[in-house]
């Protein structure tokens, strides 16, 4: 406590020599790095609600940032990829094109996933794998390609993450240094690099994850510190996991194979190493230590992993949150030392929140539960028999996008009556609320009511579905203990926290969107977004107040 207090104190002398300084030269100094800090599905009410278990990086960035409270996305689809694309371009799926972690290709009648890209050869530092991964499918620039272009000098770009949709569209077109996991080993895109780079090598054969074989996952604090039941009611834990903490690493063997690193990827050890890397690559490329600004994106996946095995209210989400609170004070601390206080600039979001648990919903006596995606498509087949005869007449259900098979749309659209009745099939089925046309949809961005608006602003035409599936609240086609993925404020809701170089500390009301971090960060740093659907958080900047 004393600590803080005196932590706190330097925070205000600085701000109020900040404020004055600003007076005479208007505003502050660029910031020489740009940190975005990504959350897989960190709701906004974890900050609210756990917030007393943090004490240091978390709770810095409460204390000395600009904390957005009432921060939401403003369009449906929330997953990993949409929000990671709209967060690093300040742009909406119907700009940058991300509708979903995957949607149905119908050139080749296949389900494309966001980061797919077969011109960009996988480059791995284990055993070989196969495919091509990478960002030729977003189509808006990223804060750092924009850097690349507009920036003075060099600048370097780093993206960390375990999952490829969340390092490549945090890092855009070029990169230096951008690592995923896959499967067992650690990858890049040829897109990046076309061979392994040296230092992310030199990185893995001195920290190997496997070092980690054997060791558990056990709570920080005792169990009474934490809310709720230790035992997560109707949880869905991984192979050779009960429950409740602890959770042991070791697979199914005597070594480590594929479900130890999966395992190991769903505990906070996997955040602690991406910082552990971060901070490695911040002193070998002087990252935020030469003229041009550079970019260092993060994206913690363990939330996300624990999140959907055993639900927002369990001991592993609380745990993996103290956790990351204690590893990103070692990283502010590193950049304090390296870069300096004022050479630099935070952001904290999420990609998306989550549900809770149907099941357990459901012994509280409310409306919730789970819809098979196969009754959806067989719901429609039925229908559509009718006016088209047998067949095969649905190409695919992905996420809330439903997909004809080619040509059948428009036999349909012929005839009279037969795309409502299809609708109507398809909101008999239990949990669905309400089935809206793709093609008519974009008219009600600006007319319509939120789920509307929400479907609107995340259609992209070419890639979203000839049908659009909203399920009621509290129900999901997700196969996950618990899932994500719709408008409801549950999946919507994210903290937006900004700290460091030009921001002034405090608390906002107003309604913002993750769209707003990428335009803030390039006020910061004097250049301009090709794209921005989102605005500059002029409240939380010191030059404008």
């Amino acid at each position: 406590r004393i600590m803080f207090s005196h932590r706190r104190f330097y925070v205000t002398c600085t701000l109020l020599f900040t404020l004055v300084g600003t007076s005479a030269a208007q505003t502050p100094s660029v910031p020489k790095l740009l940190v975005v800090l990504v959350v897989d599905q960190m709701r906004a009410d974890y900050v609210e609600r756990f917030q007393g278990q943090w004490t240091k990086g978390l709770r810095r960035l409460i204390d000395e940032g600009a904390w957005f409270r009432q921060a939401a996305y403003p369009y449906f689809q929330t997953n990993t990829c949409v929000g990671h694309a709209t967060i690093s371009t300040g742009a909406l799926p119907e700009t940058h094109g991300i509708i979903g972690n995957a949607w149905h290709d119908r050139a080749s009648a296949m389900l494309r996933r966001c980061a797919d890209d077969e011109s960009s050869l996988i480059v791995s530092y284990g055993a070989p794998i196969a495919g091509g991964l990478g960002p030729a499918s977003l189509r808006a620039p990223t804060l750092s390609d924009e850097l690349r272009i507009q920036g003075e000098g060099a600048t370097r770009v780093v993206s960390l993450s375990m999952k490829p949709r969340a390092a490549i569209m945090l890092a855009g077109q070029s990169a230096d240094v951008v690592v995923w996991r896959d499967d067992t080993s650690l990858v890049t895109s040829g897109v990046y690099s076309k061979q392994p780079v040296s230092l992310v090598k030199q990185f893995i054969s001195d920290n190997p994850i496997a070092q980690d074989f054997g060791t558990t996952w056990t709570r920080t604090f005792p169990a009474d510190a934490y809310l709720y039941d230790p035992i997560t009611e109707h949880s869905r834990p991984f192979e050779g996991w009960d429950t409740s903490l602890p959770h042991d690493l070791v697979g199914r063997g005597e070594s480590p194979d594929s479900l130890f690193y999966t395992q190991w990827a769903a505990s906070p050890r996997s955040d602690d190493y991406l910082v552990r890397m971060a901070t490695t690559f911040i002193d070998a490329l002087d990252l935020g230590q030469q003229s041009a600004i550079d970019y260092l994106g993060i994206s913690f996946s363990a939330l996300d992993h624990a999140g959907h095995r055993f639900g927002p209210r369990s001991h592993e989400v609380q745990d993996v949150l103290i956790r990351l609170d204690e590893t990103l004070g070692h990283l502010f601390d590193h950049l304090d030392a390296t870069v300096g206080q004022g050479g630099y600039v935070v952001s904290l979001s999420a990609d998306h929140g989550a549900i809770p648990i149907p099941e357990a919903l459901v012994n509280q006596q409310i409306d919730a539960g789970r819809i098979p995606a196969a009754d959806i498509v067989s719901a429609a087949e039925q229908a559509a028999a009718e006016f088209l005869g047998p067949g095969e007449h649905v190409a695919r259900f992905e996420e809330q996008d439903f997909y004809f098979s080619p040509g059948v749309y428009d036999r349909l659209a012929e005839k009279p009556g037969a795309l409502d009745q299809i609708a109507d099939a398809i909101e008999s089925v239990e949990g669905v609320a309400r089935v809206y046309r793709a093609d008519t949809i974009r008219d009600r961005r600006d007319t319509g009511n939120s789920v509307e608006r929400a479907l609107a602003r995340s259609y992209y035409p070419g890639r979203s579905g000839d049908l659009l599936i909203v399920v009621r609240p509290y129900w999901t086609t997700s196969t996950n203990a618990a899932g994500h993925g719709t408008s409801y404020r549950y999946d919507t809701r994210v903290p937006i926290l900004l700290m460091g170089s030009g921001i002034l500390p405090g608390q906002h009301l107003a309604p913002v969107t993750p769209a707003d971090i990428a335009p803030t960060l390039a006020y910061l740093s004097r250049i301009t977004l090709a794209y921005a659907d989102g605005r500059v958080l002029h409240e939380a900047l010191i030059s404008l107040q």
